[in-house]
């Protein structure tokens, strides 16, 4: 349900929430988390967030570029991004501008599946997604 704090605790959990701002302590399987936890986890908010001039294909290369090792080169990173293109289904928009302002762009649940590529770059052990189905058809 709205309000119950679904958001807070997934920000805790991936430690995007200040401790101050809380009270107690993350344990994972009785230990405490550890300072690596967060380079393990991705996180994709409740809000979409990209770059509204560019494609799914072109959003997801930016994060891959702007995030994964330099020593990838670009054709490995292109190859990267064109699977995930297909595992998450945007292969007919993936050359489509996020948001057209007189022709149709890129759907909500096409917007979602986007983020959450950009977030499938990192190969994360764990990805956390803050109400990803949320008036959205996926």
């Amino acid at each position: 349900p709205t309000g119950c704090g679904k958001t807070s605790l997934i920000e805790i959990m991936t430690d995007r929430k200040d401790p101050r701002s809380y009270s107690g302590e993350v344990l994972i399987n009785g230990q405490t988390r550890p300072h690596s936890f967060k380079h393990n986890v991705g996180y994709v908010a409740q809000e979409d967030m990209f770059n509204e001039t560019l494609t799914p294909r072109e959003n997801i290369f930016f994060s891959a570029n702007l995030r994964l090792p330099k020593t990838l080169s670009t054709h490995e990173k292109e190859v990267l991004v064109s699977n995930i293109i297909s595992e998450l289904a945007l292969e007919s928009c993936a050359d489509t501008r996020m948001n057209k302002e007189f022709h149709r762009g890129v759907s909500g649940g096409e917007k979602k599946r986007t983020c959450i590529g950009m977030e499938l770059v990192l190969s994360s052990k764990i990805l956390f997604l803050d109400e990803p189905t949320t008036g959205k058809i996926i």
